[in-house]
């Protein structure tokens, strides 16, 4: 047991030797005191892990010596191995690689590797084997001797643990001050999942002090955002306002005269073009916000979280001296909004009063129009409003109810043969609530007359399933399919509608928002690629053959035929548009394409 102890120990300082190599990445710094935490993530880490597969190796000791030997050296030199080529893949892409990578890779579609290739692979294999086995010879020729390097390995092991505890507390506090110098380093890492706690740090914390500290010349950020410096607005274009309408868990296929009403004839009356096939960037509501703010795919959300960085769309806005009203009914501070694309608004709107969901639905209406009456009309204003009651399937008490037989949600009851009508109905009745709520928005825009000087974007966060595919999905987050991640997306007030009506019929999604105002209402000169993945919508679309979608753990690249999904730990499935598996290879260069886009902003090589 010793033996294969210390034969542990000897890897795990091997491991993190190989990880040195992640932090080999060009154009990327380290303070001294991310240098110092990142010495200690990796060796805590690998000590956690590696002790997980000290106890799975004990059974070998049963077997005869050189069959045990032989099996942990193929073991480990496999492991380390991987680890090796993980580092070729992070340099070359900015993640870790999985199945899917490995699947890409293998399918021959998109890399074709030559015999010298094949030959230093196996090379690597033979002289790893070779090393791992030696490895083990002497351990097993020192440890006989009694009394004999025990020092050694208890010294190794104290400093493995205390790493281990340091890296994990230092991690969580870290997190809770958003301190992105600490913070940046999990990414760097394969597997590293450190631990966070804000209801630990707020017993520390009793009077709420948490603050995110912006760095606009953070230097340590592993991200590439944008790729040059915005050019904006040189000839000083007057600047129309721009308003957000969003509605959590929006679906689709009610945006609609019978159950938005007032919305649908607030778009037909004033020119407004209507999206047909437009989807949101995730099925949840961190991934589908920040693509509507960023414009690139919600893959990045925790790198940008870590480094606190704002979206350029804000950031421009405020360069051009906009009005900024930020009216969200749930809280901004989860998902974190606070410290990536609104870290820069200064007394920001953290959320509305406590209550039920249509409560502060109707406080956000009742506190926009007191803002926006009271707005500095010599500036152009941009206001994002986002409802929560079709999130909660809630409306008032007292609200007329239209849609029935109405239902209770409990999601502890929902199965595959719930009836999903008296649910849906409840939904319908919500986003009916907010419809009605809107129409005061509709009417002051039309009021101040600053309609005919607004470009309004409405949509939602992300879809709601009514086990629409009979694979007993309720609600969002668990799936990429229509019923998730299809949303109304409507633009009213352009000018220019010739594109934007020949592009509603076309592929599009979130990450399509940022480049086209940036491009065609903030006048910023740039290329759409030096700050976006999207495509700009008041120009033809002609060769979209695929979307890029995530959650808080896993990503799709959806095509109009197939969803291409990979989960949190690499695996990957492919299947048809309603969630069943099919018996088909993907179109690898689509693949290939999404994960360029999905480490596009991290630093590159100078090469690239």
């Amino acid at each position: 047991m010793k033996k294969l102890y210390c034969f542990i120990l000897i890897n795990i300082f091997i491991s993190s030797f190989i990880a040195v190599r992640f932090f080999l990445v060009p154009d990327v710094s380290f303070s001294w005191l991310g240098s110092t935490f990142s010495v200690f993530a990796v060796l805590g880490h690998f000590f956690s892990l590696y002790i997980l597969l000290f106890l799975l190796s004990i059974p070998t000791l049963w077997l005869r010596k050189y069959l045990c030997h032989a099996i942990l050296a193929i073991l480990f030199s496999f492991i380390q191995i991987t680890l090796y080529v993980d580092t070729i893949v992070f340099q070359q892409y900015r993640f870790h690689i999985n199945e899917s990578v490995l699947s890409m890779v293998l399918s021959g579609q998109v890399v074709d590797f030559s015999a010298t290739t094949y030959l230093l692979m196996l090379l690597l294999m033979v002289a790893s084997f070779c090393t791992e086995y030696l490895i083990i010879y002497l351990i097993d020729f020192q440890v006989s001797k009694p009394h004999r390097k025990s020092k050694i390995i208890l010294l190794s092991t104290l400093l493995l643990v205390a790493s281990l505890f340091i890296s994990q507390f230092g991690h969580m506090v870290a997190f809770y001050y958003a301190y992105s110098p600490i913070m940046v380093v999990k990414e760097y890492i394969p597997l590293y999942r450190p631990f966070t706690s804000k209801k630990i740090m707020s017993f520390f914390d009793k009077q709420g002090e948490r603050k995110v500290v912006y760095d606009k010349d953070y230097i340590n950020a592993t991200i590439d955002y944008p790729k040059n410096r915005l050019v904006i607005n040189p000839e000083n274009k007057k600047l129309k306002n721009i308003m957000f309408i969003v509605l959590d868990s929006w679906r689709y296929d009610t945006f609609s005269n019978e159950i938005s009403p007032n919305t649908f004839h607030f778009v037909k009356n004033n020119n407004g073009v209507i999206f047909n096939n437009h989807y949101s960037t995730g099925n949840a509501t961190r991934t589908g916000i920040f693509g509507l703010f960023y414009g690139i795919p919600g893959t990045y959300w925790d790198s940008f979280l870590r480094a606190s960085i704002p979206s350029l769309f804000i950031t421009t806005l405020q360069k051009e001296n906009y009005n900024i009203g930020i009216f969200t009914s749930a809280k901004v501070t989860a998902p974190e909004f606070d410290r990536t694309a609104f870290v820069t608004i200064e007394n920001l709107r953290i959320s509305s009063k406590d209550g039920s969901a249509s409560k502060r639905d109707k406080q956000i209406t009742d506190d926009w129009l007191a803002w926006y009456k009271s707005r500095d009309i010599s500036r152009p204003t941009f206001s994002f409003l986002f409802y929560d009651a079709p999130h909660a399937y809630d409306f008032p008490d007292e609200f007329s109810v239209k849609f029935k037989p109405l239902g209770d949600l409990n999601y502890m009851t929902l199965n595959n043969d719930t009836d999903p009508l008296p649910i849906f109905n409840r939904y319908k009745q919500s986003v009916y609530y907010d419809d009605y709520l809107l129409q005061n928005i509709y009417d002051e825009l039309i009021k101040s007359g600053s309609l005919n000087d607004t470009l309004l974007i409405i949509t939602g966060d992300h879809s709601q399933e009514m086990n629409d595919n009979k694979l007993g999905f309720w609600g969002h987050n668990g799936n990429y399919t229509d019923a998730q991640t299809k949303v109304p997306f409507i633009i009213v007030g352009a000018t220019e509608l010739s594109n934007l009506i020949n592009n509603s019929n076309k592929l599009t999604n979130h990450e399509d928002v940022v480049p086209s105002l940036m491009k065609n209402y903030l006048y910023v000169e740039n290329d759409v690629r030096d700050y976006s993945t999207g495509y700009d919508l008041f120009k033809p679309i002609t060769d979209r053959n695929w979307l890029l979608m995530s959650n808080y753990s896993s990503y799709a690249v959806r095509t109009p035929d197939n969803i291409y999904f990979v989960n949190r730990i690499g695996i990957s499935r492919y299947m048809d548009l309603h969630n069943r598996e099919v018996n088909e290879s993907p179109n690898y260069q689509y693949i290939q394409d999404a994960m360029k886009n999905m480490s596009y902003f991290f630093n590159q090589r100078k090469s690239d």
